[in-house]
Parts: structure tokens; sequence; C-alpha cells
């Protein structure tokens, strides 16, 4: 230690490779914690023990849903049979979602325009912050009624209050009844809030003139029911739809479970990546241990000459060497992790990012710590041992 405490420029220098890189370790494994957070959130808020079926079939391209085949095998009454059947799920609601041109006076925007029923308030957790949601009275007469998210109202409205404003969907008028709280993202980073929903028969009859739908949305009583849920309403719409056996499903199920293990699969793998960029500071840090204490056997083969001529054994001798490389390493480690958990709470606390500190994280770096003062302190405890001690006294 009296070696190390005489150099303190060079500990300092040989460690600060260790400083950056188990700092950048904890930081990157924050920002992969709070960004699987985010999407775990974001997922949370689409629906509470959600599941979607859709028609046709499902395929998964870059992250995003998208279906492929017939997508008009769907029916209103699936819904209903699905809630009057299955015992395991609570509500199941028609969905039907299509781009359509919105205006309101001399506005004129392209917006979603989704048709469904009043219980959609209750499975896709979307609540009113403004006025009411239709009902179902509404759906039984297609009333010409709707309501709006946020961003459809600043594109459309402006500052304005759209509550009881008459907008034109195509030819068709439309009177805003109620306001969205506002919803954000959706997985696939879709807004939620650019969005106006109708009564599914307001669509049906008034603007797209269909009875099929492509989606429907059912909400599980509980997590622990959802995969019984989907084999019933699997087996249900199969019944229904009187698909033989051996013919491949003509619509598709994806739950809340599904979605949330497909996005942790993508988190966790951008993690790992992230943080195998910044473990090459570590072993940058490493080199530079091992280049400080290959200087320092050089600098000192007088000295471990003399311990051997006194006495000391090999083994003294690389103990000694590993001791110090392994304190190099812990002063970086700790300073490193100082650095890490500070910036780390400092951003969760005041930065617009969302961090999760994992303190595993913190415990595996002090280890790696270790780990790299023994690897990197091995060559030079080595070759320090191996020196002949009657020609290393003899050195000036």
């Amino acid at each position: 230690m009296t070696a190390l405490n005489a150099r303190k420029s060079r500990t300092f220098l040989s460690s600060l490779g260790i400083v950056i890189g188990i700092a950048s370790v904890i930081i990157m494994v924050a920002i992969g914690k709070g960004s699987q957070k985010e999407v775990m959130d974001i997922i949370a808020g689409m629906g509470e023990n959600l599941i979607t079926i859709n028609a046709g079939e499902m395929k998964v391209r870059g992250g995003r849903i998208r279906l492929t085949g017939n997508v008009s095998t769907l029916k209103p009454e699936d819904a209903q049979a699905i809630a009057d059947d299955i015992s395991s799920i609570e509500y199941a609601v028609p969905f039907e979602s299509q781009q359509m041109q919105v205006k309101y006076e001399e506005a004129s925007v392209e917006t979603s325009i989704g048709g469904t029923l009043p219980d959609y308030s209750n499975v896709r957790n979307y609540s009113i912050a403004r006025g009411s949601f239709f009902e179902e009275r509404d759906v039984k007469i297609a009333s010409r009624v709707g309501v709006i998210g946020e961003t459809a109202i600043k594109n459309l409205f402006g500052d304005g209050d759209p509550i009881d404003q008459m907008i034109r969907i195509k030819t068709v008028p439309i009177k805003i009844i109620g306001v969205l709280e506002r919803k954000g993202l959706d997985s696939n980073g879709m807004d939620q809030d650019d969005v106006i929903l109708i009564p599914l028969t307001t669509l049906q009859r008034r603007l797209v003139n269909q009875r099929h739908i492509t989606t429907i949305f059912a909400k599980a009583t509980r997590r622990e029911v959802i995969p019984e849920a989907i084999a019933g309403i699997g087996d249900l719409l199969r019944e229904r739809h009187k698909l033989p056996d051996g013919r491949a499903d003509d619509f598709s199920i994806i739950s809340q479970l599904d979605m949330e293990e497909m996005k942790r699969e993508t988190n966790e793998m951008f993690t790992r990546l992230i943080v195998g960029v910044a473990g090459i500071s570590l072993v940058v840090g490493g080199i530079g241990i091992l280049a400080v204490l290959l200087v320092s056997v050089k600098e000192r083969t007088r000295e471990i000459g003399v311990r051997r001529a006194v006495g000391a054994s090999r083994w003294d001798v690389v103990s000694q060497f590993i001791l110090e490389s392994i304190v190099i390493g812990l002063l970086g480690g700790f300073a490193g992790v100082a650095l890490g958990v500070g910036i780390t709470l400092g951003i969760a606390e005041w930065g617009k990012w969302t961090l999760v500190l994992d303190w595993n994280a913190v415990v595996y770096a002090t280890g790696a710590c270790i780990f790299i003062g023994v690897i990197f302190g091995m060559y030079p405890a080595l070759k320090a041992s191996r020196l002949d001690p009657m020609k290393a006294l003899t050195v000036e």
C-alpha cells in the first residue's frame, strides 16, 4: 500500500478507466430498466388484464403488430358472445377504427375515428376529463355524438373548448359531448390521444357501411386467468366461425402478458448491448492497471530482490502485487459506484428521463472491480515473483 500511496497520481490515473467503466455500466443499466418500466407502464395504461382479438393473421414486424389475410371475420356479436359465455372475461367490446378526414370550421385534419361501445372506457382505461361518454341509448339509435382526445382537440380546435361543438366526419355532423383524459403513446408508439370515439353503429351505418369489425378488446377478471380466458375465446370463436379441425384460426389473440414479454425481451437485449459497450471501459481500465503494475515492477526490481533475499517467497511477491491491483480496482470501483449512483439518482429526481437504479448492478460492478484487479494484476505479479534475487539486487 505504501507504493500506491507514494505514487498517488499514477494510482488515480490507472483507476480512472475503472471509474468511467463502472459508472457507465450503472447508468446504462438504469437507462435500460427505466425504459422497460416506461414500456410496462404504457402497456398497463392500455388496459388492465387486456386481451386483444384481431381479425386475420397477426404478424409482429419491427416491434409492431400487423394484420394480414382475411380481416372481415369478426362481428360485434362475437364480442357479445365472449362477454356472455367466458366466465373469466369481465368485459368484451367490439372496436373498429379508420383514419378519416375531420372538419371544424376552416380546420381539416385526418385523425383516427373509433367506433365502439360505452364499456370501451372500462376495458381500455379511458377516463372522461370533461363532459360525458356516450351511452347504450346512443349505440341503439346510432347517435351522431362523440368524445375526443387531447391531440385531436389541438389539431381541430386549437385552444378552444370542443364540448357541444359540431364537427363533420366525411359529411356526417358529430356533436362532441366529452373530452378524454390524456393517455400518451401506446406500446407501438402510436398517439392514443389523436382519436375521436363514436358509437359503433354510427360508424358502421353512417360512415363506412359495413357490419364486420377488425378488433375485439376483452378484459379478464384477473391477471392469473388470462391464459384460461384466451383458450376459452379461441374455442368459442372457432365454433362460432365454424372452422373445421386442421384449419387455421381466422383470428389472432394477443394478451397483455404477450405484449409485456415481447417488450421485455427487446429491452433486455438493448440493455445487454449497451452494458457490453460500457463494459469495454472496464477492460480499458484493466489494461491501465496492467501497464501501471508492469512499470511498478520495473521500478521496484531492487525492492523485490531485497524481499526475496530476506526470505520472502514467490507467493508473497505475487500476493503483494495482486493485492495492489485489487486495491486500485476497488478504489476506482467505489468512485465509479458513487459517480454512477449519483448521476442516476440526480437524473431520476430532476431530469426528464426515467432511470431506475438497479442495486444488483451496483453489487455486480463492485465484484467486477475485484475480478479485474485479479486478472490484470496476475501477469505483473508473476513476472515480479520470477525475478532472480541476485540479479535484482544488482539493479540500480
